[in-house]
């Protein structure tokens, strides 16, 4: 068999479809195996202020963050200090980010991809901005208060949502024609391990028309689109399909992936199915390499008969943890070249 390239393959696996091999699949770093299907590339404009020393950072549309223990590090609003109490008053409280009037593009694509050292023939690009509207009024809220203005003030969210929006839009065409992604990417954890936070016609009402708004461009291209959602998706995927949304990431255990996998066969791939929560050795820091190696085995086994599924694991731990990254490179490659013999596959 000639050989097929990793971006060959992981595209071939978009909307349901049947790679020649299992894909291992990254969105959090490069990690060490042979082959990258994906690397993410996007205009830096819309992402964070530098970190101060302590690692805290204030987004473009001013909630501070802090990096933390109990999310291994990675950053999360300040708890307890909201800029919007009120939705009734968003104007008071949001401001639009400034930005330069003299943007190039092209300029910011071409030092990204010099930066990421990305082949465009070997691996995929993915690129992606904006904002997940439900996250956003989250960090703006907290939960409670988020949920709260949807179920009371829906048309104030609305309003919001509608600024926000109306801000990104004008940058979607210039990024796809500078970026020439092979995938757009979206991104907004509206799910809980249970299910989602808000029922389905609210989804439809007040978050699905700004996921409409940013994949639109994407869609009339053709670029397929990867979706960002953590938690129980299921209520969702009929939307997200209608969105042109080709894969879901990271598709969580608690979603029951082999009846999606049937119910909407040919329309939808996953991501993931190996839930770091749910697969941690037992004795760590203390493990055995061969139960490891089988556990990951096991997963790309249960799930990648028939296509539409690709690994993503990413273990974690506390920072510092002087033992996961070792235990992340035995997972990494295992679930590489096991994948790469799933289906019979030689080069």
């Amino acid at each position: 068999m000639a050989r097929i390239t990793p971006k060959e393959n992981f595209l071939k696996l978009a909307g349901g479809g049947h790679p020649e091999y299992v894909p291992y699949y990254t969105f959090m770093g490069n990690e060490p195996i042979p082959e990258i299907s994906t690397k993410g590339a996007s205009p830096n404009i819309f992402v964070p202020n530098p970190p101060n020393a302590d690692g805290s950072y204030t987004s473009v549309w001013g909630v501070t963050n802090y990096p933390n223990q109990d999310t291994a590090g990675s950053s999360m609003p300040e708890p307890n200090v909201f800029i919007l109490e009120d939705i009734t008053k968003w104007r008071d409280a949001i401001r639009i980010p400034t930005l330069k009037d003299d943007l190039d593009f092209e300029a910011m694509a071409k030092a990204d991809f010099e930066r990421i050292g990305i082949d465009r023939n070997e691996t995929a690009l993915r690129t992606g901005f904006g904002f997940g509207p439900w996250m956003s009024l989250v960090s703006f809220m907290g939960f409670e208060g988020a949920l709260l203005a949807m179920a009371e003030e829906p048309e104030y969210v609305k309003e919001l949502f509608d600024w926000m929006a109306s801000f990104y839009e004008p940058y979607i065409t210039q990024v796809l024609d500078a970026y020439q992604p092979d995938i757009w990417s979206l991104s907004d954890d509206t799910c809980t391990e249970r299910g989602p936070f808000f029922s389905v016609d609210m989804y439809k009402d007040l978050m699905k028309p700004y996921y409409s708004r940013f994949s639109k461009l994407a869609k009339e291209r053709g670029i397929p689109i990867i979706f960002h959602i953590c938690g129980n998706v299921e209520p969702f995927i009929p939307d997200m399909i209608d969105l042109g949304v080709k894969y879901i990431e990271p598709a969580q255990e608690t979603n029951d992936i082999m009846a999606l996998k049937e119910q909407y066969k040919g329309q939808m791939s996953y991501l993931g199915a190996h839930d770091w929560g749910k697969h941690l050795p037992k004795n760590y820091p203390d493990y055995d390499e061969e139960e490891v190696r089988a556990d990951v085995r096991a997963t790309i086994d249960k799930y990648s008969p028939g296509g539409a599924f690709g690994t993503l694991i990413w273990p974690v731990s506390f920072v510092g943890d002087p033992h996961i990254d070792d235990l992340k490179k035995l997972i990494w490659n295992e679930a590489y070249e096991y994948g790469k013999k799933a289906y019979g596959y030689t080069e």
